[in-house]
């Protein structure tokens, strides 16, 4: 129970003991035969029944209306947690997918470099005429 709560509850009580007890010793006090003091005193006691029935049925619905509106509170946190965690794993996906992207785009250079240079070197061991060029050349054909 919240302390807001806690004090419309004990606030709520205060009033009630507080209207009984007044109620009571004014009805005490007056003048009046015993048959119209209980008849006062049961209608003073409906009387205020009635009206700590309305004040707690008050109570309740604001407090029904403030928990469904920390329900619908909560809930829109959620759904902008949800929505932003999305984003970010989309945001996540595409940047990794980039990076794949580069290190194949970058690994096929490389591999194109790779085959370049052994074909420059082969072609360089044959204007060079050298004879183990022509057996490294016979043996890699």
């Amino acid at each position: 129970m919240s302390e807001r709560e806690g004090y419309w509850q004990g606030f709520l009580t205060g009033v009630l003991l507080g209207g009984m007890a007044g109620a009571i010793v004014a009805l005490l006090l007056a003048p009046k035969s015993g048959r119209e003091l209980r008849s006062d005193i049961r209608r003073r006691s409906e009387e205020l029944y009635t009206r700590a029935r309305g004040l707690l049925e008050g109570a309740e619905e604001g407090t029904s209306s403030m928990l469904n509106e920390a329900r619908e509170r909560a809930h829109s946190i959620i759904q902008a947690a949800r929505e932003q965690a999305e984003h970010i794993i989309k945001d996540a996906e595409r940047t990794l997918q980039e990076a794949r992207s580069r290190v194949t785009s970058a690994a096929k250079r490389v591999q194109e470099a790779a085959r370049a240079s052994a074909e420059a070197f082969h072609s360089e061991l044959e204007q060079s005429g050298s004879p183990a060029s022509s057996t490294e050349a016979s043996s890699t054909q």
